[in-house]
């Protein structure tokens, strides 16, 4: 291991993370799926109903299903009158007071739409680690309500409905689904609810003539599911609280009520049970995923055979009202019977008269039942004997697989066994003592269920100690790797013994013995290797912390311990305060403040030297002190994005007007920025980055239209919401551009002068490379498609489904038809009664259309006929202007990635080039990908970054001039780390080597590790990875893609960190230390978060805290991991940089100052009084 070597240790730094973060899946979240168990139904005469309904409304939350708002129909925005309140879904209200029973289902984290419907439909919670599996296909097979079925026709997206088809029986499930690229944000998303809807009735339209098919309809135990996609859509593109979005639940409730009364009239039995119902809830600014309140709680409404009417009182507030959250429903009269999200496929299978599927977890809500006591005792005793069979086989499985096993403790006694349990329930059921029965028969539910944690948190405290040691391991592996190479210089080998190598051997085969017997996951293997081999390495090189206490302790005193042991203390507190700055994001700016005033620690005269620096650094962490307490809520801005833009802008063309002057007194005469090639090279290409920026901000935040929320009844016809505001037909980039001042007009003009080369340039490749390749895949697949269709049409059961997929494809045709045409841009205030303060609702910008005409070829490849037939000439040019604006958008991001290449034609060495490169590569990246205030904070935190380098250079300086090195004696006064850093600083520079780490480097890898943080949250919630919404890749890839736009996102997010490792690198350079060396030691440090953070994680408890425990502890875990990434991107941003001669050494030649960035070269004096200004 002692040859491991710099790129050795990043690589096992990464995988060791990466390893470890899989820990919390296999501790905390392991799949409760077990297969072998017999199935459970309610053994009864006649069921309470023939048929089931499942309406899932995904990502609709409780509350604004019951809520009251002013009409949010299209054709009431302009109405100025004061808006009446009413109910959108006043259907589903209906049956809540007069015909059913209703209450808020509350879901787990991860709040998505695979783990919510496996929860609704198979009654399991599925661990945590499954959403990252997709959403189509089952990792596992897992029994379901439909699976019991005798049949279930299903209708909603390719994303849910195969995951259900693919597991169950053959031919049980029938699934009929829109084309993924449907899912587009910058479409009407109703028409994804008009699509099931239409489809719904035309089945039973077709029932009418296919005997066949009616025959199949009319059977018992069927199961219809309609999941409606177009709120969730919705919610993502406009936010819950829009009018946008409460438009689609008034849609949804009008459907409902159509395919209610439908298939009443068509069976006429009274004999049909409904269930309407979400996956996941939403977030105010239009996310989910994690577990806040918002995101947890949904509508629970049923209705029909079988459920219980509503309970009502006369006066007051009935049961279950009572936390206030329905306060403004006004239904405080109808009792409020909340439940388990996997409870309701309990309530599915009891009312269909299906088996129970043999994985719920779910608990039989008795007060939805209209039947009698007996019935619910008989109901409730199946249910408890299906959740006990459970226990029983996973009980048979781990006995098989330990070594010696420990049972349940209350079921482990004679008189408590699980038969002579059951055996006195169904005593008290033959005696007549139903309520009895009843109770026994949930307590031993609860029994069954708390057996079931007890085997599924089995292996917990074995599993948590060596993931533990594991974690302590790293951190004394990276620290003792510091000290080893860049303290020591390696001066000492490892010193393994035949004993040594026993001993750790002996333990590692042990461990990997007991992990073989036990059966035990190939990841549990890799959690007992770490801690091993890490404290073994640290065995073997105790001669490097022997050594290294031996200098820091030589001299010390006991005053000089109690010192050194304050600053420790003080360094653990400040991390400790980053794991607090997770719960209480203002921290952060406490912090800021507390680090402007960082510069005053070494004196006046220090502050006085360097005042311009000083207050650089002072404005800089002001502003970033900002950034943590504004709302990370964040809703679009143009002016916030533009002002943004203007300052990125405005530091490019300074750079450009003054890099001659700071640069040129740095480089040599024959080599400098003097020749007029290399200038104009170099010039040229900053140029060309600097116009990529002015191409972004003059692109980015241009008004775009809003796709046309239609209403079927209503003229669909576009109307203008706000009449002076343009829309894209009337409204063309040049009128956008002339709105700036005239001299930014001319800074534009000249600056998009200058990119034209590297644009079409990356035109080019990306034509070459990727579009030709793609379009002919496109075609393929197409081609495929069509052959699929036509066979799957061939081989059909019944005519049915393909006659409403040709109506719904016509439909859809008509949307993108309408998707062209010139449509307002709506910016609607909402009224005061709304729920929420007002805001501006966010726009879907032009380059959706270029996502629009590609779902267009897709469909019109399948539909075989164009979607363009009905579109005008003047709708046609504005396609074209659209297309070309979303092309500028898309290729000016990639150049702005490519240029930055170019400079190697042209290599520049001082860093503070390197650094305006690499600032104005992701400038246009930001500026595309953004929406409101990031742009500003990604111009701040450049701006403190480079504070923070030159400090921590003027700083060695100070410390290392005679007047402060003459006062330090003794190795522990508290200011002897800096001045020895500083002294060996000075030997180093002299000799050309490296120097040596030092105590005081470990306030430069605190204020990394700060910074690098910061960088992460400054614009996002530390709370929740949701809140970094994913609107800011609409502009570039409106269709929904999670991982696509996630992917987008994550590169907009990793822009800053890129700075950061940029200017560490820098800084080691600087500071003459050995590359690598301050990232071993941050690496080290920040383990004590994720350590932290890996005991906080939770899977009992509030759904919220749930989700932050997790949310916590895998960030904690990456940002790890982008340190080890960083590390070698650091390394290719700072290739070539070179630090020649130091002001402090100028300065002994006399020749000192404030103003020289390095100082001569070659020995060669320098022209001008210029010091380090850097």
């Amino acid at each position: 291991m002692a040859c491991l070597g710099r790129l050795g240790f990043l690589c096992l730094a990464v995988v060791f993370h990466v390893v470890y973060i899989l820990s919390i899946f296999d501790i905390y979240f392991t799949s409760p799926i077990v297969s072998g168990m017999a199935a459970y139904s309610v053994n009864a005469p006649k069921a309470p109903a023939k048929r089931l309904v499942l309406y899932v409304g995904d990502g609709l939350r409780a509350d604004k299903a019951f809520q009251f708002f002013p009409d949010p129909s299209p054709q009431a925005a302009n109405v100025s009158s004061t808006p009446e309140l009413r109910p959108l879904a006043p259907f589903l209200r209906s049956k809540v007071l007069e015909d059913g029973t209703f209450g808020v289902s509350h879901t787990r984290v991860p709040t998505e739409s695979r783990p919510g419907h496996v929860a609704l439909i198979a009654g399991l919670y599925e661990d945590v680690s499954a959403v990252t599996t997709g959403w189509k296909l089952n990792p596992v097979n897992f029994d379901s309500v439909f699976n019991r079925s005798r049949h279930t026709w299903s209708w909603g997206s390719p994303d849910i409905l195969p995951m259900f088809s693919t597991g169950a029986v053959p031919g049980r499930v029938t699934d009929d689904t829109y084309g993924s690229e449907f899912e587009d944000f910058s479409k009407d998303a109703t028409e994804l609810d008009y699509f099931v809807f239409d489809h719904v009735k035309q089945l039973f339209q077709d029932a009418e003539t296919d005997a066949d098919l009616n025959a199949k309809l009319r059977e018992d135990k069927v199961v219809f599911f309609l999941h409606l996609l177009g709120l969730d859509t919705t919610g993502h593109a406009y936010r819950p609280y829009s009018r946008e979005y409460l438009h689609n639940i008034k849609v949804v409730d009008q459907g409902v009520k159509e395919i209610t009364n439908i298939m009443d009239d068509f069976y006429g039995d009274g004999e049909t049970a409904y269930v309407f119902t979400a996956d996941h809830g939403m977030s105010d600014w239009g996310s989910h995923g994690d577990g806040h309140p918002d995101n947890t709680r949904t509508p629970l409404i049923a209705w029909g055979a079988g459920v219980a009417k509503p309970k009502t009182v006369a006066s007051g507030k009935a049961p279950g009202h009572e936390d206030g959250f329905s306060h403004d429903w006004h239904l405080d009269q109808v009792e409020r019977h909340d439940v388990a999200q996997a409870d309701i496929a309990t309530l599915m299978a009891y009312l269909a008269g299906l088996e129970f599927p043999v994985n719920s977890v779910g608990e039989l809500p008795l007060t939805y039942l209209s039947a009698g006591d007996e019935e619910k005792a008989k109901a409730m005793l199946v249910n408890a004997r299906e959740i006990l069979e459970m226990y029983r086989v996973k009980e048979e499985a781990k006995k098989a697989t330990v070594l010696r096993y420990r049972p349940y403790k209350r079921f482990a006694s004679v008189n408590q066994t699980i038969d002579k349990r059951l055996a006195h329930v169904e005593a008290a059921i033959s005696n007549g003592r139903y309520e009895q029965s009843i109770k026994a028969s949930d307590e031993l539910i609860q029994l069954g269920l708390q057996g079931l944690r007890y085997l599924q948190t089995y292996d917990w405290l074995f599993l948590r100690a060596l993931v533990t040691a594991g974690y302590i391991g790293w951190v004394a592996f990276a620290f003792t790797t510091a000290v080893d190479m860049y303290m020591l210089d390696g001066r000492f080998e490892a010193s393994r013994t035949p004993a040594s190598i026993t001993a750790f051997s002996s333990i590692l085969v042990g461990l990997y013995s007991l992990l073989l017997i036990q059966s035990s996951p190939i990841t549990y293997y890799a959690y007992a290797f770490f801690p091993v081999m890490f404290w073994e390495e640290v065995f073997v090189r105790r001669r490097a912390l022997v050594e290294c206490k031996k200098k820091l302790f030589a001299k010390a005193s006991p005053q000089d311990l109690m010192k050194l042991t304050l600053n420790v203390a003080m360094y653990l507190a400040i991390l400790e305060v980053m794991v607090q700055s997770y719960y209480h994001r203002e921290i952060y700016t406490i912090c800021y403040l507390l680090a402007a005033a960082w510069p005053a620690v070494y004196g006046l005269n220090f502050v006085q030297s360097n005042w311009i620096l000083c207050t650089t650094w002072v404005l800089g962490c002001t502003a970033m002190s900002i950034f943590t307490i504004l709302p990370a809520i964040k809703v679009e801005s143009a002016s916030l994005i533009m002002l943004g833009g203007l300052l990125i802008l405005i530091v490019g063309v300074l750079y450009i007007a003054m890099e001659k002057s700071l640069l040129s007194s740095i480089a040599p005469a024959d080599e400098g920025l003097s020749s007029p090639k290399a200038d104009g090279l170099s010039r040229a290409i900053l140029g060309a980055q600097v116009g990529l920026v002015a191409l972004a901000m003059s692109m980015a935040p241009l008004p775009t239209p809003e796709p046309q929320v239609k209403s079927r009844k209503v003229d669909k016809k576009p109307k203008r919401a706000c009449s002076k505001t343009p829309t894209s037909a009337t409204w063309p980039v040049h009128q956008y551009i002339h709105q700036f001042p005239l001299p930014l007009r001319g800074m534009i003009l000249i600056t998009l002068i200058l990119w034209g080369i590297p644009v079409a340039l990356a035109w080019a490749l990306i034509k070459v490379f990727w579009e030709i390749p793609h379009e002919y895949l496109q075609k393929r697949r197409a081609h495929h498609r069509a052959e699929s269709t036509t066979t799957a049409n061939d081989t059909a059961p019944n005519d049915a489904m393909p006659k409403a997929r040709s109506a719904s494809t016509d439909n859809l045709l008509e949307v993108k038809r309408h998707a062209v045409q010139p449509l307002p841009v709506i910016t609607v205030a909402r009224e005061a009664d709304f729920a929420k303060p007002p805001m501006q609702c966010p726009t879907v910008p032009i380059s959706a259309i270029y996502a629009t005409n590609r779902a267009n070829r897709s469909l019109s490849s399948r539909s075989r006929r164009s979607s363009f037939s009905g579109v005008v000439e003047h709708e046609i040019v504005v396609f074209v202007v659209n297309y070309a604006h979303a092309l500028l958008l898309t290729r000016s991001t990639v150049a702005s990635l490519i240029v930055p290449f170019l400079h190697a034609l042209q290599p520049r060495n001082h860093y503070l080039h390197r650094l305006a490169v690499i600032f104005l590569a992701f400038g246009p990246l930001f500026i595309i990908l953004t929406i409101s205030y990031e742009g500003l904070f990604y111009f701040a935190i450049a701006i403190t970054l480079v504070s923070w380098v030159r400090l921590e250079h003027r700083i060695q300086e100070h410390l290392a001039s005679p007047s402060i090195s003459g006062r330090a004696t003794d190795v522990t006064n508290p200011l002897e780390p800096a001045l020895s850093a500083a002294s060996n600083r000075e030997k180093a520079l002299g000799s050309g080597d490296y120097r040596s780490l030092t105590m005081s480097d470990a306030r430069i890898c605190l204020f990394f590790l700060y910074l690098l943080q910061s960088a992460f949250f400054s614009t996002g919630n530390i709370a929740s990875v949701s809140s970094f919404s994913l609107d800011a890749v609409y502009r570039l890839l409106p269709v929904f893609d999670p991982f696509s736009q996630g992917a987008l996102l994550l590169l907009k997010l990793l822009a800053p960190f890129a700075l950061v490792s940029a200017n560490l690198g820098i800084l080691t350079k600087r500071l003459k230390l050995r590359g690598g060396s301050l990232f071993a030691v941050v690496m080290g440090i920040g383990d004590y978060l994720t350590l932290r953070f890996f005991w906080e994680v939770r899977d009992e408890g509030s759904w919220l805290d749930i989700g932050e425990s997790i949310s916590m502890f895998v960030i904690a875990s990456m940002l790890c991991v982008f340190v080890a990434l960083l590390e070698a991107l650091s390394e290719v941003f700072v290739k070539g940089v070179e630090f020649r001669v130091d002001g402090l050494q100028r300065r002994k030649e006399g020749k000192a100052s404030n103003g020289s960035l390095n100082g001569a070269m070659n020995g060669s004096k320098p022209t001008e009084k210029v010091g380090d200004v850097t």
